[in-house]
C-alpha cells in the first residue's frame, strides 16, 4: 500500500528525454521520460546536492550540472563513485497521468 501518491505531470507533457522535478518531502524528486519508460528517480547529486534535472543526458548517463558527476538513471548506480547510487520511486499513470508512489 502507497503512502503518497503525487500527481507529477501529465504524461503528455513528458516527451523524450524531459524531466520534470518536484521537492516532496525535502527532497528533489523526478520523473524522466527516458526512451518511451518513466522513470521516477532521486534528483540531487549525492556530491553537493545539485539538481540533476539541469544536468546533460547522454543516452543512460545523468551528468551533473555542477560538477561532473555521472550517474545511470536506469539502474541509479553512480559512475563516478560507486559507493553512491540514486534512488528510484514506483510511477503509475492513470488517466493519462504520472503519479510517484511513495
Amino acid at each position: 500500500m502507497a503512502l503518497l501518491k503525487i500527481k507529477m505531470c501529465a504524461l503528455a507533457d513528458l516527451s523524450e528525454g524531459k524531466f520534470i522535478e518536484k521537492k516532496i518531502l525535502a527532497r528533489k524528486i523526478a520523473v524522466i521520460n527516458h526512451k518511451g519508460q518513466i522513470i521516477g528517480i532521486e534528483s540531487e547529486c549525492k556530491h553537493q546536492k545539485a539538481s540533476l534535472c539541469k544536468g546533460k543526458l547522454e543516452d543512460n548517463i545523468i551528468i551533473c550540472p555542477w560538477h561532473g558527476w555521472k550517474y545511470d538513471i536506469v539502474s541509479g548506480e553512480c559512475i563516478t563513485d560507486k559507493n553512491f547510487r540514486l534512488k528510484h520511486f514506483e510511477v503509475e499513470i492513470t488517466d493519462g497521468d504520472i503519479y510517484l508512489i511513495l
